[in-house]
C-alpha cells in the first residue's frame, strides 16, 4: 500500500467539511476550529515527524501527494496541511527529549517564520530573545512558534554576516498580530506575531541550514530549501486541478444571456484543454524530478548541482504552470467567476498569492538555471 493512502483517505473523508467550511475560513483569515480538529484527529499535521517518536516520517513523494490532494479540495486548507506537517522537520534538528516536548502533543502545530525579524541576546542558560515577525500560517492553532533571530555579537561561520538561529517559543509567550489581510490564501491565517522577551533555553535552538544532528534518516538529509519549494509547488498543483475541477462544474450550466451551456463553446473548450495539459504535463515532470531527487538522498548522496536546478525549475513551473491554468479557466468562466465567493475565483486568487513565494516564484527561474551551466574553465 502507498504509504500516502491513509492519508488521502482521511483527506476524503472531510472535503465536504472543508469546502462547507472555505468561505468562512477565508473571510476570518484562518482554519476554522471545526477544520483544524479534523486535522489533528488524522494525523495531517505529523507526516514529517520522525519513527524516533513514533511517528510517521513520511517520505517525500508520498507526502507532496497529501499535499496536492489537500490542495485539491482548498488551497488554504491544503496549505494548512503542508506547513504543518513541515514543522516536523525541525525535530530532526532537536535533542529527542526536546523534540518530545515540542511535537508529543496530540495537537502540537509548529507556526513560524523563516525572515529574521529579531535578536537574540547570548545567557548563561540560552538566549534572551524577542523581536516581530510576519507570515506564520497557522498562527491561532499554533502550540509553538520558531523564528529566526540575529544572535548579538556573534557571525556566521562563513563571516557572511551576523550569526542567525532559529528559536522555539512556546505559544504561551507569543502575541499574535492580525495582519493577514491579502488577495489570495486568505484562509491560512498567516498574521505577524511577537515576542517582548523570552528567556529560550539553548536546547530549543537550532540553525535551519545546518546538518542536523539528531534525525539521520533522509527526510531529515533532503536539503531544507527543496522541502519548501517542491511541497510548495505540490500545493500550486493541487490548486490547478482544484480549478479545472469547478470549471468542468461549471460547463454544464447555461449562460444567463445565451442559453448554452459554457460547455460548448469553442473558447471555452480551447482553454479548457490548454489548462489540461499545463497542469498535467507539469505534475508528470514536477512527481518525475522530485522522485530522482529524493531517490538520490535516500541513497546517501548530496544533490548535484545540475539535479538540484531541476528540483527548482520543476517546483517553479509546477506553480506557473498552475496559475496560468487557473487564469485561462478563470477568463473562460465568464460572469461565473465573478463572485468572490465562486470557489473557481477563489482558486484563482488563492494559486496566484502562492506563485508570488519566493520559493515557487517565476523570478526564480533565473537563480535556478545557473546550475544547468557548466562554470568550468
Amino acid at each position: 500500500m502507498n504509504a500516502a493512502t491513509p492519508y488521502l483517505d482521511a483527506l476524503a473523508a472531510m472535503a465536504s467539511l472543508v469546502e462547507a467550511e472555505a468561505e468562512r475560513s477565508e473571510r476570518e483569515a484562518r482554519t476554522t476550529p471545526s477544520v483544524a480538529e479534523r486535522i489533528i484527529d488524522a494525523g495531517l499535521y505529523r507526516l514529517y515527524l520522525p519513527r524516533s517518536l513514533g511517528e510517521p516520517e513520511l517520505e517525500v513523494p508520498s507526502a507532496l501527494e497529501v499535499f496536492e490532494a489537500a490542495s485539491r479540495i482548498d488551497g488554504s486548507f491544503g496549505w494548512a496541511v503542508t506547513i504543518g506537517s513541515g514543522g516536523g522537520l525541525f525535530a530532526g534538528a532537536l535533542e529527542p527529549a526536546t523534540a518530545a516536548e515540542i511535537f508529543g502533543p496530540k495537537e502540537a502545530l509548529i507556526a513560524g517564520s523563516g525572515k529574521p525579524g529579531g535578536t537574540a541576546k547570548p545567557v548563561d542558560s540560552g538566549y534572551l530573545a524577542g523581536g516581530r515577525w510576519n507570515f506564520a500560517s497557522g498562527a491561532h492553532h499554533a502550540t509553538f512558534f520558531t523564528a529566526n533571530c540575529f544572535v548579538e555579537g556573534e557571525r556566521a561561520a562563513d563571516d557572511s554576516g551576523p550569526l542567525i538561529r532559529a528559536m522555539a517559543f512556546p505559544a504561551a509567550e507569543v502575541e499574535v498580530v492580525e495582519t493577514w489581510d491579502p488577495a489570495g490564501m486568505r484562509g491560512t491565517g498567516s498574521h505577524d506575531f511577537q515576542v517582548e522577551s523570552s528567556l529560550v533555553p539553548l536546547r530549543r535552538t537550532f540553525g535551519v541550514f545546518d546538518d542536523w544532528p539528531y534525525e539521520r534518516g533522509p527526510l531529515y538529509q533532503y536539503p531544507f530549501n527543496h522541502h519548501a519549494e517542491t511541497s510548495f509547488a505540490a500545493v500550486a498543483l493541487g490548486i490547478g486541478r482544484h480549478a479545472i475541477d469547478e470549471f468542468l462544474e461549471l460547463a454544464s450550466r447555461p449562460s444567463l444571456y445565451t442559453g448554452e451551456p459554457l460547455g460548448d463553446r469553442q473558447g471555452a473548450r480551447v482553454r479548457l484543454g490548454e489548462a489540461e495539459a499545463l497542469v498535467s504535463a507539469a505534475r508528470a515532470w514536477f512527481f518525475e524530478v522530485a522522485g530522482s531527487s529524493w531517490d538520490t538522498v535516500v541513497g546517501g548522496d548530496a544533490l548535484e548541482d545540475e539535479q538540484a536546478a531541476r528540483v527548482s525549475l520543476a517546483s517553479i513551473h509546477a506553480a506557473t504552470s498552475a496559475a496560468r491554468a487557473a487564469t485561462l479557466l478563470f477568463e473562460a468562466g465568464g460572469s461565473a467567476s465573478l463572485d468572490a465567493g465562486s470557489p473557481l475565483a477563489r482558486a484563482w486568487r488563492d494559486v496566484h498569492a502562492l506563485s508570488k513565494h519566493v520559493a515557487v516564484s517565476p523570478l526564480g527561474y533565473e537563480a535556478a538555471a545557473a546550475g544547468l551551466l557548466d562554470t568550468e574553465e
